[in-house]
């Protein structure tokens, strides 16, 4: 009877673990992969290199270098072969002795074939405006004015953004002469710019003390405290 029973026993014992077995597996395969959550720390953009850090990376064939607190930049694209270029230069040191220290400012990007002969025309014309080198123009990346050809203008904010363009001896100074103007606009953009970035950072810290605050591991109610005795 002992016997009997024991096998009964057995039986039942190799049964039980036949069934479990494939239940257990299926249970691991069939559970939910756990979901891999993106980091809130979202990847910062990339800075735009502003025109003022471009500007630091050239040379000049004259003592004049850019102001600090600059909110429109006038580049001029000439040379000293152009005769509209050589025209285009008295309303040129006009428009930036108006402008100086008053938020903009007038830079030539030189296209002579050196920066020699890019110094001696500055001389002999006594320009007073900072020149960029033909050697380190192409540092400076900012679109040609009007259709390209020399002489040609581009108004640009410190972030590059394109106010007003034109190309021709005429036309160019008239497009340097709106410089109040284009600070104005200019200034008031950076305002926006600023406010944008200020609330957009207020509102991605606050976010990520809300994620920090649900993340942290909740207490374990399981444990007994004293009180529980």
């Amino acid at each position: 009877m002992l016997k009997k029973l024991l096998m009964m026993l057995g039986t039942a014992f190799v049964w039980c673990g036949l069934t479990v077995a494939p239940l257990a597996a299926q249970g691991t395969d069939d559970a939910p992969a756990t979901e891999e959550t993106d980091s809130f720390d979202e990847a910062e953009d990339e800075p735009a290199v502003s025109i003022s850090d471009m500007l630091k990376e050239v040379e000049y064939v004259t003592k004049a270098k850019p102001k600090k607190k600059v909110y429109v930049y006038f580049f001029v694209r000439s040379h000293s072969g152009c005769g509209p270029c050589k025209a285009m230069v008295p309303a040129c040191i006009s428009l930036y002795k108006e402008m100086k220290g008053k938020g903009a400012e007038i830079i030539m990007l030189n296209s002579d074939a050196d920066s020699a002969t890019a110094k001696k025309w500055a001389e002999d014309a006594g320009m007073t405006y900072p020149i960029v080198s033909p050697e380190t123009r192409d540092k400076v990346d900012v679109p040609a004015g009007g259709s390209g050809g020399t002489p040609n203008v581009v108004a640009v904010t410190e972030d590059g953004e394109v106010l007003d363009n034109e190309s021709g001896y005429k036309d160019c100074p008239v497009v340097m002469g709106k410089w109040k103007d284009l600070v104005k606009q200019a200034k008031k953009s950076a305002r926006e710019k600023k406010a944008k970035d200020k609330k957009k950072k207020a509102k991605k810290k606050k976010a990520k003390k809300s994620k920090k605050s649900d993340d942290a591991p909740a207490e374990d109610d399981s444990v007994p405290s004293e009180a529980d005795f």
